[in-house]
Parts: structure tokens; C-alpha cells; sequence
């Protein structure tokens, strides 16, 4: 009796009815090879919402999208197509404003701290956000860098002044003794100034927008300098108008970070808690030390010590 198989049978069979054998062969080991592999998720539709159009958030703006169109998981609406979106970049504060109490979810951008925290931010599924502002320790891990034979440290604090508990703890680990005066009034910043700062070696700015403001940095700045008091900023522009140093993040650092933060909630669908800038810079006024008769480091190796401290 022959031996058959089913090889024998294919084999024996018409041509056509053979070619037709191997396509569907064929289109079985394709279905099987797409079933085993993940069905590619749509990109993830964000909208950047530009409330003022400042240098600063232009800069930012640039960079994010410059950053997120290069990637396959993310789409970038166009301008004004908020509704569209499944998560809203909001740059600065007037367009955290405009997105309060959003139903989709927000990433809040080149604002500060106490901005976000001054009113309710929270959207209805969530919101998260990139401070502006530097974490404390960083700014004091500068002070340490900038003047390691400072003794005193004053601060001005007025009812809007955050994170004075943190600012206590920072300076008692630090070795520092803290001065701290209030301003209850603006009517009585100037004294509050004067006696502040006849006790301390350097003035650290808090941010505080009832007390730093633009009508009256620049007289802070004349009576710090009166008094051979240094100040460290808050921003590259404090040094610019006369501050000693300060530590802070270009644009494009926290373009670089908001990027990843995208990236991370097009992979889960959620954000993470609100955060500091993680890469920094220091700038530094050399006119000004030399005016105060310091000595201090260059800002490209303060930038390397700070990165170094805990």
C-alpha cells in the first residue's frame, strides 16, 4: 500500500489549488506574526496654550515643540484647538488661568510656586506642573558656594512668603543664624529693610510677589548695596539689575523636562506629582563683587559645586 502525506497530497494536487495552499500559508504566518505584537496606540493630542506672548515663554514654546515633534507617540494641535486635546501645556500664569478647572488634564508651566499655589489649579482629572522657581535647598547649596564665610542670613517675609518653615530648617542645617523681618505693609518695607540688614551678611529674596516687586526692586537693591550687603536673586535678571547670583533654568531646560513629563503621561495616561526644574544654571554679577570687595567663584564652577552637594 503507498505512503502518503499530506505534503504528497499538496504536491499532487492542480497548481492553482497548490497556490492557493501556500497564500493562505502565507497569510496565516503574517496574521499570526501582527497578533503577536502590540496594536500601535494613537499619538497623544497636545495643545501648547501660550497666555502672554513674553520672550520667555515664546523661548519655551519654541523648545517644547521643537522637542515633541520629533517623536512618533505625540501629535502637537494647532494653535487654539484646546478641546481637541488630550493634555494642555498651559505657559505661564495667565494661561493657567484660562485652564482652571479644565476637564482635560493640564501641565503648568513657567510659573511659580506660590503662583499655582495662590489660587485653585486642580482640573477636574488632574493637573500637574513645573515650577518656575528654584527648590530651596539648591539656592541655599548656592549661598554655601557663593560665600562659605557667611554667618547670618536675613529674609524679608510678609503673609504671602512660602515655605519659611523649610527656610528655618535649611538655615539651622546650614550653620546659618536666620534673621528673619516682617512687612506687614507696604509703608514699611524700607524700615523692615534697614534693620534686616544691619544684622546679616546677605540678603536671600524668598519669592514673595508682596514684597519683590517691580516698583520696588530696584530700592532694595540701592539699600543692600548702601549697606555692603549682598543679595542672591531669585533669576538671571535679579543679577542683571545687581544682585550677587542666583541659580535658575532657562527656558529650554524646562523644555527639555516638560518633554519627558509628555512623554511619560503618552505611555501611562498620568501625571506625576508637581516638580522643581531638575537642570540649572548660575549667573553672576562680577561688577558687584568687586563692588562689595568679594571674592567669588565663577559662575560655570559654582554651577559644578552645586551640582555636587546633596
Amino acid at each position: 500500500m503507498p505512503i502518503w502525506s499530506p505534503l504528497s497530497v499538496t504536491r499532487s494536487l492542480h497548481p492553482r489549488c497548490s497556490e492557493r495552499i501556500v497564500l493562505i500559508r502565507s497569510l496565516l504566518l503574517l496574521c499570526g506574526a501582527l497578533c503577536s505584537h502590540p496594536i500601535l496606540a494613537a499619538p497623544l493630542k497636545v495643545a501648547l496654550a501660550l497666555g502672554e506672548e513674553r520672550g520667555a515663554y515664546l523661548a519655551f514654546e519654541a523648545a517644547l515643540r521643537d522637542a515633541l515633534e520629533s517623536r512618533d507617540d505625540v501629535v502637537v494641535l494647532p494653535a487654539r484647538a484646546d478641546k481637541q486635546a488630550e493634555l494642555i501645556v498651559a505657559i505661564g500664569a495667565k494661561a493657567a488661568d484660562d485652564h482652571s478647572g479644565s476637564a482635560i488634564p493640564v501641565l503648568h508651566v513657567m510659573v511659580s510656586r506660590a503662583g499655582l499655589e495662590k489660587s485653585t489649579r486642580k482640573s477636574l482629572q488632574g493637573a500637574s506642573g513645573i515650577y518656575l522657581d528654584q527648590p530651596l535647598a539648591r539656592r541655599f547649596s548656592l549661598l554655601r558656594a557663593a560665600l562659605p564665610g557667611t554667618r547670618s542670613v536675613g529674609v524679608l517675609i510678609s503673609g504671602e512668603t512660602p515655605e519659611l518653615a523649610t527656610t528655618r530648617q535649611l538655615a539651622s542645617a546650614s550653620g546659618f543664624s536666620l534673621h528673619i523681618q516682617s512687612v506687614p505693609t507696604p509703608d514699611r518695607l524700607a524700615g523692615s529693610l534697614a534693620a534686616l540688614l544691619a544684622e546679616s551678611d546677605v540678603l536671600l529674596v524668598l519669592p514673595d510677589a508682596e514684597i519683590y516687586r517691580s516698583d520696588t526692586i530696584r530700592n532694595i537693591l540701592l539699600e543692600t548695596y548702601r549697606q555692603q550687603v549682598p543679595m542672591i536673586g531669585l533669576s538671571q535678571n535679579y543679577v542683571r539689575a545687581g544682585a550677587l547670583c542666583a541659580v535658575y533654568s532657562t527656558p529650554s531646560q524646562i523644555a527639555n523636562q516638560a518633554a519627558r513629563v509628555v512623554a511619560q503621561f503618552a505611555r501611562t495616561r498620568k501625571l506625576p506629582d508637581y516638580q522643581y526644574p531638575q537642570e540649572f544654571e548660575v549667573a553672576v554679577n562680577t561688577q558687584v563683587a568687586r563692588s562689595l570687595g568679594l571674592a567669588i567663584k565663577s559662575a560655570e564652577r559654582l554651577r559644578a559645586e552645586i551640582g555636587e552637594r546633596p
